[in-house]
């Protein structure tokens, strides 16, 4: 269906620009297409792609070409202008080397797959290197038990715990109900009856650190999880570790050249 649809709007673009084209002569002349002109321009744009069927893909090829562009000017007018809410917001807990001189940013659900493969990878190389502020961007978009371990790893932040405890929600398998999510909370010595009152208290406070997220992720043009912002480099999707790193070299190796 989606192969379908791809190339539909190709013809359609194709058969935009013929008739531009014939437009373009017409009013030349002060004329409009008539109905038997327009059939015309529905024949020829039939008869060229029977003849000519490799423009289908060229179409397509060309106007990927376009998305591509489109996005990634998209998302450094993003990291330009909203630089402090993706980098440096105080609300967003941070691990790694709090003083770090490259951040990476990953937005995250506790219940993907992919977040659960990354994760080590991700931690190998803040530790490895040093010198990483790992900046963690909650982003529960996998449903109610997504959310809930979420709020839950927020409120975890008014006890100092959230590295611990985001760390043990993250490699755990199976689900996250509020009885397994406590039960985890309980191996990082967490107080239960504080980190439900907590949930509760701060709830306001989490729900826009959500919503802050969900809107710098949809203009980011992060679709899902997980996604890393390193400098000026944004990863959407896994990322091995020598992906990663590149990255992070690169981000240093621009901050010098800024110097």
């Amino acid at each position: 269906m989606a192969i379908t649809r791809k190339i539909f709007s190709s013809l359609l673009f194709f058969a935009a620009f013929l008739f531009v084209g014939l437009m373009t002569v017409k009013n030349a002349q002060s004329q409009e297409l008539n109905e038997k002109e327009k059939v015309e321009v529905r024949e020829l744009v039939r008869e060229t792609i029977l003849k000519q069927p490799e423009i289908i893909l060229e179409a397509l090829q060309l106007l990927e070409l376009k998305k591509q562009a489109a996005t990634k000017q998209r998302g450094e007018d993003v990291l330009a202008t909203q630089a402090k809410d993706i980098f440096l917001h105080p609300d967003d807990p941070v691990g790694g080397n709090p003083n770090g001189d490259v951040t990476l940013v990953e937005f995250f659900d506790y219940r993907c797959g992919y977040c659960k493969r990354v994760h080590d990878i991700v931690l190998k190389l803040v530790k490895e290197d040093g010198n990483i502020r790992y900046v963690y961007k909650e982003f529960p978009i996998l449903g109610p038990e997504s959310i809930f371990a979420a709020k839950a790893a927020l409120a975890s932040t008014y006890q100092d715990k959230y590295t611990e405890f985001s760390d043990l929600l993250m490699r755990n398998r199976g689900q996250y109900t509020k009885e397994k999510v406590f039960k985890i909370a309980e191996t990082v010595e967490l107080d239960i009856p504080q980190l439900e009152q907590d949930m509760t208290k701060y709830d306001g406070a989490i729900n826009t650190i959500f919503q802050r997220n969900y809107a710098l992720a949809q203009q980011l043009d992060i679709t899902g999880t997980p996604g890393f912002i390193i400098g000026n480099t944004i990863i959407r999707g896994a990322a091995g570790f020598d992906r990663l790193k590149a990255a992070v070299n690169n981000a240093r190796a621009l901050q010098k050249k800024e110097k």
